[in-house]
């Protein structure tokens, strides 16, 4: 598939996408930053720029900046790319409002809301992508586009940022208990670091791959009876 892709934003999630493109895609990078913008066309051998200009000739455009600017972005890519591009919001919390959408009635808005932590992926843990559209051909471009992922699915991608929050909640809130309760034992602080980033991450993840040992399936199942 012959596509150019160009990625708004060069941040922590804008670099995973990127260097997630296929080798086949025309790549561009756009940030306001020019040395991040730079850094990351040359990581992925693609072309940057610093407007939205850069990418009249794009296919697709992933717009992955904060919540707050999509809107704006997507109103300024509106008025510059070519006829039948799609204009994917990666943005968790973003959104692009209908009067956008309306600007040019040739262009695909989709929303494509990444379940995951931009960290952790780097490291290949799973993440799946939820793309909010029911057209075949766009999601077929928007999944060819980002192999890195460990599935690209379409669903309601309304609900990634629920799930996500509560996801994050959960996990610090774990984080900061342990960490509270281990301030008991008067232990360096460096101990505490492994024991949430080793014992309590890891007995999460044996948890999801159902690979407990039975000292740990024995306080499943305790805990499951408490909560």
């Amino acid at each position: 598939m012959e596509l150019t892709v160009a990625i708004v934003g060069s941040g922590r999630m804008g670099t995973f996408v990127g260097q997630q493109l296929p080798q086949d895609v025309k790549k561009i990078c756009i940030d306001s930053d020019e040395a991040k913008a730079k850094q990351l066309a040359a990581a992925v051998d693609g072309t940057y720029g610093l407007t939205m200009d850069a990418a009249k000739d794009a296919d697709v455009i992933a717009i992955i900046l904060p919540a707050p600017v999509v809107n704006a972005m997507a109103r300024e890519l509106a008025a510059v790319v070519k006829d039948g591009a799609v204009i994917i919001n990666m943005a968790t919390n973003g959104k692009i409002e209908d009067d956008v959408k309306k600007l040019n009635a040739s262009l695909s808005f989709v929303d494509a809301k990444i379940i995951g932590n931009a960290k952790v992926m780097a490291m290949g843990f799973p993440s799946y992508v939820v793309v909010n559209t029911e057209d075949q051909a766009v999601y077929e471009k928007i999944s060819y586009i980002l192999p890195g992922y460990t599935k690209v699915v379409m669903g309601d991608s309304n609900l990634v940022p629920q799930i996500n929050t509560i996801g994050s909640e959960e996990g610090i809130r774990t984080a900061v208990t342990l960490r509270k309760r281990l301030k008991e034992f008067n232990i360096p602080k460096d101990w505490e670091d492994i024991v949430i980033y080793t014992v309590c991450a890891g007995t999460m993840l044996a948890y999801v791959d159902d690979d407990l040992g039975e000292f740990a399936r024995n306080l499943v199942e305790k805990l499951e009876k408490e909560i």
